[in-house]
């Protein structure tokens, strides 16, 4: 299914992922899976002797995976003076720089942007959530106006993307339209077709009220900017989902003859409370969230996550490593 074919598609491909929380007992498990995998090139970060510690306490041999400590590296002025540069404009001191470069997850935002790493994966820890330094060192990539996320559910006999469930609190039409291009995007870079819906409470004006007109309207814009897939909306989950329902709710919509298989929620609150419904409830494997619109790939973790999701991550990390190439 959809993780094993992006496993197949980075394996012996060296791609260099960072973890800036190398002393995590889970982080150097899922470095381990993912160098006896042949998935990647495992780069933890931290000072030496914890991260030797945390192996041995999850009774991992750290032979083969690189270990990093970003206070001993030579190229620390360096990222220093670049973040300085980009963030100069907001007021921020070398000083200030400097207290940023030392925040493990500053500095391997930092060598993403130095090419001196493929991506980045972390977010165990409230502390080390990506977010902030992926907007203010990797930044957007060109023509997109908004970073989101992506999260992909999967069960043994399908898959599907929902979007955004992370990030963007309460988009306005614009800012749909926006996540679903990228969603498009990074489908499209993992391999597969997109089939877009934007959903609703409403399905095509069984509702009204300014919550579905928000939704239509971003519809519309797609439409108007040429957003390259099939796509509808507005849209209820079960019309979009099964084509059985959208013959009788909506027939002339697309998904009458094939369902979505991307899900774009109106608001943070829908989309991060249906993800997690579907992993809990539904059985769903859930990884993500996988951070859009960026110009390296650099990407989140929930905090319970397990050795094994963030290995999933490092995995998604590097196929869009890949792409991006």
């Amino acid at each position: 299914m959809f993780l094993e074919s992006m496993r197949e598609k980075v394996r012996g491909q060296g791609m260099r992922i960072a973890c800036p929380e190398g002393t995590e007992e889970r982080v150097v498990t899922a470095a381990a899976l993912v160098r006896d995998q042949d998935w990647g090139k495992p780069v933890l970060m931290g000072e030496k002797s914890a991260i030797v510690a945390a192996a041995k306490k999850a009774n991992v041999d750290l032979q083969g995976i690189e270990l990093h400590d970003p206070l001993d590296d030579s190229q620390f002025d360096k990222y220093v003076e670049t973040y300085f540069q980009l963030r100069k404009h907001k007021g921020v001191t070398k000083e200030q720089a400097q207290e940023k470069i030392r925040l493990p997850h500053y500095f391997a935002a930092s060598m993403l942007r130095a090419n001196a790493v493929d991506g980045v994966v972390c977010g165990l820890n409230s502390a080390t959530k990506p977010f902030i330094p992926a907007f203010e060192i990797i930044q957007m990539q060109e023509g997109f106006r908004k970073v989101s996320s992506l999260f992909v559910l999967e069960w043994p006999e399908r898959f599907l993307f929902f979007a955004d469930c992370a990030v963007n609190k309460n988009p306005d039409s614009q800012g749909l339209a926006d996540i679903a291009h990228a969603t498009a995007q990074t489908v499209r870079t993992f391999g597969y077709e997109p089939r877009i819906a934007f959903l609703s409470f409403s399905t095509h004006g069984s509702a009204n009220g300014p919550e579905v007109e928000k939704v239509q309207e971003a519809f519309k814009i797609s439409k108007k900017e040429g957003l390259d897939c099939v796509f509808d909306g507005e849209i209820q989950f079960d019309a979009a989902l099964l084509p059985d329902v959208a013959k009788r709710k909506t027939p002339d919509s697309p998904f009458a003859q094939q369902g979505a298989n991307v899900f774009i929620f109106p608001d943070l609150n829908s989309g991060n409370i249906a993800y997690k419904i579907t992993e809990r409830l539904g059985k769903a494997l859930a990884t993500g969230p996988i951070l859009q619109g960026l110009r390296q790939p650099i990407n989140d973790v929930s905090r319970g996550c397990t050795a094994e999701g963030f290995a999933n991550v490092m995995v998604l990390t590097a196929a869009q490593a890949l792409f991006l190439r």
